[in-house]
């Protein structure tokens, strides 16, 4: 490629950097080949990093936010896993969702299940797809109990978890209801929160002291 001198009268000759001409027909032919591609690699780049942005988003919104963990240190044991005291040593920052509800992903009986803090629940209250998914079997249960929910009472069965995990903190050996309402979350109600040394429900998070 060769840049054309470009005259302009009685001012004299000026090299102008934007005027440019092909040496050749070949040159012409590969400057108009080489654009198109150059600007198509940009587009797939874009393309590309744009999917992973929206699945990046979708897999946040599926799993959440994985609640902020507080865990306060003791002498000797720093580095291990935090074990419940039941004097408050160590605690568990639930940030609010966007709709100010407090949600958490938690281990049941080594399963993953999303509970709903709920202070107004009596119990922990499992969905049926959540108690087939810890491993009840929700068609022989009995459904004889009335369990008290922030939205009223509802028919429930009982049924035994043998662990909930949240972050550090570890239950064993917890009490669960199952319902056949339709109920689009998993509750974590009182029974759950009695266990522990404290809890303080704030505006923007909720604090578990354990």
């Amino acid at each position: 490629m060769t840049r054309r001198r470009a005259d302009h009268g009685e001012r004299g000759v000026l090299d102008r950097d934007d005027l440019w001409e092909p040496e050749s027909l070949d040159d012409a032919e590969d400057a108009g080949v080489l654009w198109p591609v150059l600007r198509n690699v940009g587009l797939l780049v874009g393309i590309c990093l744009a999917a992973v942005w929206v699945l990046a988003e979708v897999a946040g919104g599926f799993m959440g936010n994985a609640p902020g963990v507080q865990q306060a240190r003791q002498q000797g044991v720093a580095g291990k896993p935090p074990a419940p005291s039941g004097n408050g040593d160590y605690e568990l920052t639930i940030p609010a969702g966007a709709n100010g509800h407090f949600l958490v992903n938690a281990m049941a009986d080594g399963r993953p299940v999303r509970f709903l803090v709920d202070t107004g629940a009596t119990g922990i209250l499992l969905t049926q797809e959540d108690a087939r998914a810890v491993g009840i079997h929700p068609a022989s249960l009995t459904y004889s109990d009335r369990i008290r929910t922030a939205n009223g009472e509802i028919a429930a069965a009982r049924a035994m978890v043998r662990q909930i995990r949240i972050a550090g903190l570890i239950v064993d050996d917890m009490e669960v209801w199952v319902t056949r309402a339709p109920m689009p979350i998993s509750l974590l109600g009182m029974t759950f929160l009695n266990r522990l040394a404290s809890y303080e429900a704030r505006s923007d998070r909720l604090i578990l002291r354990w």
